[in-house]
């Protein structure tokens, strides 16, 4: 994985969020599709990869697990979308 920065991270999951979804999509009426499958998984391993590089790059994703182990809601310490981020 190459260097990114927080703008080229986030806009790589995004990509990698609307394959899957699409997959997704494809997979709810061929379930059976080993390839389809296979390539969902891959992409599913490939996205955890890249939010787990930004999470420690720039904090969390989602508020989720923003403060799991932490001593302060570390969710606002991201950039707001309205701050130009998204």
């Amino acid at each position: 994985m190459g260097e990114m920065n927080r703008k080229e991270l986030l806009c790589h999951i995004g990509r990698i969020s609307f394959a899957m979804d699409d997959l997704r999509i494809f997979l709810d009426t061929h379930p059976h599709c080993g390839k389809a499958l296979e390539r969902f998984n891959k992409l599913a391993e490939d996205r955890a990869k890249h939010i787990c590089k930004f999470e420690e790059l720039y904090g969390p994703m989602n508020f989720y697990n923003s403060n799991v182990c932490d001593d302060h809601w570390k969710w606002v310490d991201a950039p707001w979308p309205w701050e130009g981020e998204c």
